[in-house]
């Protein structure tokens, strides 16, 4: 009875709170995003698009973009189908994110690259070069940095590894290619990733920051808002490789202004995607 009492007590709680609460942001993106069963471990429903899609109406979540685990693995071509066709099942809530392998001929990434320019048009692309054992100035690359220059279309990579490392990458890039977008994933999962990552951003305007990751510092989040402003960071909680819940609620509990956390949550992703 005790036992049955305290989780009357709670659900009441937590029911008045979402009947009551105010809304902090109008329109909120899910910008890293991925889909389908991972090697390693159990993803829910195997992270079916129709299951993320319900998991996205209980949070509240407009769009989201997505590159399936099959992609960043083994098979891009068919992960970049697999996402195209969910977004044809769920059209306006799923962006597909094109992702190639570094370690491909640049002629077959050309050819991918022309297939969904065609057919689907491309809003923006994934790197995740360690998966794919390369890093992010292998040649098969080019041809989507070309791409991206040309259109501005931006490019989420897992990191941003090669020579030089971030911080020589991103200049060798931004030297090259004047009108790309480079968005780093995974920017506050420690300590040393936000100071590391903030000071790239403070040097490269071009320069944004993926919150994605199972950690998010305490006081990470404001502390990047306060060195580099809210503008360049954006809310993405890696689902359904992690649960998407705890990486919003911090995202909520963050000690910044309503209209910064609008701003990564939905906002800022909204105008570089151009969604």
């Amino acid at each position: 009875d005790q036992r049955e009492g305290v989780m009357e007590f709670f659900g009441n709680i937590y029911y008045h709170i979402q009947m009551a609460g105010t809304p902090v942001a109008d329109f909120v993106v899910d910008g890293h995003c991925h889909m389908g069963p991972y090697r390693d471990f159990l993803v829910v429903d195997d992270g079916s698009a129709a299951a993320m899609v319900r998991t996205m109406d209980v949070m509240g979540v407009d769009v989201m973009l997505v590159s399936p685990h099959l992609a960043i693995t083994c098979d891009w071509r068919e992960g970049n189908r697999q996402s195209a066709e969910a977004a044809a099942a769920f059209p306006a809530r799923i962006v597909p994110l094109i992702t190639v392998s570094g370690l491909a001929a640049p002629a077959e990434v050309e050819a991918e690259l022309v297939h969904w320019h065609e057919t689907t048009g491309i809003k923006a692309f994934k790197f995740h070069a360690s998966l794919h054992g390369c890093d992010t100035l292998a040649d098969g690359y080019t041809p989507v940095y070309e791409y991206a220059n040309e259109h501005g279309t931006p490019i989420l990579s897992h990191s941003w590894s090669g020579a030089g490392g971030t911080r020589g990458v991103i200049a060798t890039l931004s030297e090259r290619y004047s009108n790309v977008q480079f968005v780093n994933a995974h920017s506050a999962s420690s300590w040393d990733a936000i100071e590391a990552n903030c000071a790239v951003a403070e040097e490269f305007e071009r320069y944004h920051l993926d919150l994605a990751g199972s950690r998010l510092v305490f006081g990470g989040l404001e502390y990047m808002v306060e060195r580099v402003g809210a503008e360049r960071i954006l809310y993405g909680p890696d689902s359904p490789f992690f649960d998407p819940r705890p990486t919003l609620g911090r995202m909520l509990a963050a000690r910044i202004s309503d209209d910064d956390k609008r701003k990564i949550l939905g906002l800022n992703a909204k105008a570089l995607y151009r969604l």
